[in-house]
């Protein structure tokens, strides 16, 4: 994993629902000896991780091991702990996962990493096109039956509902289509040089009063912002139907920065508009 992306991730000050963190594995005693249920939970959790939710079925998931999941040191970093002990390898985790579920769940890659002399072990999920289930009774923490279905909601796994499967099966069926085909971004597209043009009419008109290269830098200026504004407008239309679902799943302040990004972006558009006309 890379060194840059995992100190950023042991900065945040909260576990999300594309990353986690545990202090220490307990998946074999001191005699090497296979503890099932911790096994069945670690199934669980990249599970969960490999369903995702709404808002993250096109992004890679992590589970850090050797970071802990509340104390930080004095630089904002999480305390990490050297992980010394053994610890199953790729080929046993995918194992153990893929004889539990169905479809398998294909690119799970297991690395040791070191920061600030501690050795981490983290489990990189990628997303998948496919809604994974159980083909057999998990004996966690808690016992899930056969044709359990989990998905990450914040840092916590949780079993999902049949509504909650059935849009997170149809956004990864999406997103195959999208990696197959290249979505076609013209109505965004559209909507940006229209901004961008508006934005730009507006520049000529409000920079009359100024001359030369000024003028020039004064309108093209303008008219970036405008492009910008543009593209926000076009991601709000395209990603309209998935902000919608995961919004009961966010917290206030997350919908509170939405709702000022949409509201600020409308209010300059109008402000454009009232300039040109």
């Amino acid at each position: 994993m890379d060194e840059k992306l995992l100190r950023s991730l042991l900065r945040q000050k909260d576990e999300m629902d594309w990353f986690d963190f545990k202090r220490k594995w307990k998946l074999y005693d001191s005699n090497d000896a296979l503890n099932t249920e911790e096994r069945d939970e670690l199934i669980k959790d990249i599970l969960g991780f490999a369903n995702g939710n709404s808002g993250i079925v096109r992004k890679t998931k992590y589970l850090v091991i050797g970071a802990d999941d509340k104390q930080f040191d004095e630089n904002g970093s999480r305390v990490t702990y050297s992980v010394d002990y053994r610890v199953p390898s790729q080929s046993d985790i995918t194992k153990w996962v893929n004889a539990a579920c169905n479809p398998s769940v294909v690119g799970i890659e297991c690395d040791f990493a070191t920061i600030d002399d501690k050795k981490l072990y983290v489990i990189t999920i990628p997303p998948t096109f496919d809604l994974h289930e159980t083909i057999r009774e998990l004996n966690a923490k808690k016992k899930f039956s056969k044709f359990a279905v989990f998905m990450r909601q914040d840092e916590h796994t949780v079993l999902a509902s049949v509504r909650d499967g059935i849009i997170i099966q149809q956004l990864k069926a999406v997103f195959r289509q999208e990696i197959a085909n290249p979505p076609a971004i013209l109505f965004g597209a559209i909507i940006g040089a229209t901004i961008a043009v508006m934005f730009y009419g507006a520049g000529y008109s409000a920079t009359g009063m100024l001359e030369g290269t000024l003028r020039v830098l004064a309108k093209s200026l303008v008219a970036i912002i405008g492009a910008g504004l543009g593209a926000e407008a076009g991601w709000i239309f395209r990603e309209w139907n998935t902000l919608r679902y995961d919004w009961r799943y966010w917290s206030r302040q997350k919908k509170a920065k939405v709702v000022i990004a949409i509201t600020i972006t409308f209010v300059i558009i109008a402000f454009g508009l009232r300039l040109i006309f």
